[in-house]
């Protein structure tokens, strides 16, 4: 083989390669890749009172019928579906807003105009759409004609691959001239291999990858039913998953309220049905009558808690010993001397025997004082009534003088105390709520402020005036409270606002049936069930009320 025909023969190995590869790349995909599943087919027809969306189940046409305002189901409703080469039926009720028929064309490819004529108890509308089916293998991928000849030799950049390749050929053939036939050969095939591999790294595009023969970038079409994300940060939420979760929207009117703000607050008891009890002196905690109280026992005021004997210290044990002895001393020598003024009470004055009796009657007194006490007891009494909520008693157990040893409550009057910011001085306060943890709503009446500052804020107290009774003592809770001042925006429930992934607060609203779109708004609550959005979305937007951080939480 001559050096011309080793060129001319690497030219054509090198090209047949290109054009080999050019194919792959954007050949006819059918042949090779896989089957992708298409989305079910659905249908969407909004009126000015409902609104519907029917998709396909078997060889079942399912029909969703909702208020288009609130998403609430629309019930007992009678749907005569038909259309171009479609029969004339009537749907039937499955579920609460659900209906069904039977329909062996919902999988027939192609497209079909309906008309839906729906009644109901307050209302008639007519309702169309289209529904279409796309034919099986096509829609879920679009199909590349292989490239031609001109046009790929109208691409510069495969141009210079096959310039180079053939180059390095002729290169290679010239240089080596004198090899037999059988290293021209391999000298192609060499060269053949590198033009390959350049012309496939130089004609696939992005998202084609050879290996294995697939598509690396064929997006794949998720199924009907399913909620998801979607690119632009709306959500797709199916009817079915709608009936899941109760989604309920509301639209956003725009009303005045009061001007509110939102205090930390903690549940107090009330002052005057608050009460201690201290022990009075260091003393033995004793067991009454009834025994000794404990934590959750309802008592009455005045009702003894337990026994305190008094411990006296060695030191003034010895002082009273010694004073117990001089007034026994002192108490015989008033009884001997009037034993004598008795006997001479004819020539005595008595004077001296009254005041000798007085005196007698003195030193018994301090005697009667100065004796032992261990056989004295003092009573521990409940200064309040009410339940005891702190008892740090044992029977035996050694206390010291103004340790606290009971706690009595009164659980039906209890206080809030909120802490305020110092800056709003002595705002008039119109209204105040409260929610505890457990989201039950506390109304409250304003009992006054603090005139002193407590970690730079002034605490405020309110007196619960309709009691929970699952709420206690110590708990948080949040407090509302409304001024004089007004505000405008629009008032949704607390339900309705959610934090974004950012932190920010947000609302769903409802753009279509089944399309659901995020909006940051600024906000103000008003108490602990509403709340006021004073910018990010606009009068008329439904706002979904019931099931936004179900919706927030799709992914």
């Amino acid at each position: 083989m001559s050096r011309f025909a080793n060129c001319f023969g690497l030219l054509g190995v090198i090209f047949s390669a290109v054009w080999a590869d050019t194919s792959w790349a954007h050949g006819d995909d059918d042949a090779v890749a896989p089957p992708i599943s298409s989305a079910a087919p659905r249908l969407e027809s909004v009126g000015s009172a409902m609104e519907m969306v029917a998709t396909s189940e078997g060889h079942s046409l399912i029909i969703y019928l909702d208020n288009p305002d609130t998403n609430a189901p629309i019930e007992e409703a009678t749907i005569e579906v038909s259309g171009e080469g479609v029969p004339a039926s009537v749907a039937k009720p499955i579920a609460p807003g659900t209906y069904g028929l039977e329909a062996d064309w919902v999988d027939e490819p192609g497209t079909k105009a309906l008309i839906f004529t729906v009644t109901t108890k307050t209302d008639a509308d007519l309702l169309n759409g289209i529904w279409s089916v796309p034919e099986e293998g096509h829609g879920a991928h679009s199909d590349d004609a292989a490239l031609p000849l001109l046009h790929v030799l109208a691409r510069p950049d495969i141009l210079a691959v096959l310039a180079g390749a053939l180059a390095l050929g002729f290169v290679l053939a010239f240089g080596l001239r004198p090899r037999p036939l059988k290293g021209a050969a391999e000298l192609i095939l060499i060269a053949a291999f590198v033009g390959s591999v350049a012309a496939t790294s130089a004609l696939a595009g992005p998202g084609h990858d050879h290996g294995d023969g697939g598509h690396a970038d064929t997006p794949a079409v998720a199924g009907g039913n399913a909620p998801r994300k979607l690119p632009d940060g709306a959500v797709f939420v199916p009817k079915p998953t709608q009936r899941l979760l109760g989604v309920r929207t509301e639209p956003a009117t725009v009303s005045t309220s009061a001007r509110a703000r939102e205090l930390i607050g903690t549940v107090v008891p009330d002052p005057s049905s608050f009460g201690q009890v201290q022990a009075p002196m260091d003393g033995q905690i004793e067991v009454s009558e009834r025994g000794i109280s404990f934590a959750g026992q309802k008592v009455q005021a005045g009702e003894v808690l337990a026994l305190l004997s008094p411990s006296i210290p060695v030191a003034d044990l010895g002082t009273m010993q010694q004073l117990r002895a001089e007034v026994d001393g002192k108490l015989i020598v008033a009884e001997q001397k009037l034993d004598r003024l008795s006997r001479i009470s004819s020539v005595v004055a008595q004077g001296q025997i009254d005041d000798t009796k007085a005196e007698l009657a003195a030193l018994r007194e301090q005697r009667r004082v100065l004796a032992p006490k261990d056989t004295q007891r003092i009573p521990l009494t409940a200064p309040v009534g009410g339940i005891i909520s702190v008892a740090n008693v044992r029977a035996g157990q050694v206390v010291s003088a103004r340790d606290t040893l009971f706690e009595i409550v009164d659980p039906e009057k209890l206080w809030v105390e909120g802490i305020d910011d110092a800056r709003h001085g002595d705002e008039i306060i119109s209204t105040a709520t409260a929610v505890d943890s457990e989201g039950h709503t506390l109304k409250l009446s304003y009992v006054g402020r603090s005139p002193t500052l407590r970690q730079q804020a002034r605490p405020l107290l309110f007196r619960i005036e309709d009691r929970h009774p699952e709420l206690v003592i110590g708990s948080p809770i949040k407090v509302f409270v409304q001024s004089e001042g007004k505000a405008e925006g629009i008032e949704l429930p607390v339900s309705a606002v959610v934090r974004g992934n950012s932190g920010i607060h947000q609302v769903w609203i409802k753009d279509s049936p089944e399309r659901f779109r995020p909006a940051e708004v600024k906000t103000q609550p008003i108490d602990g069930e509403r709340i006021l959005v004073l910018a990010g979305i606009k009068p008329g937007d439904r706002i979904v009320t019931v099931a936004a951080e179900l919706i927030n939480q799709i992914r």
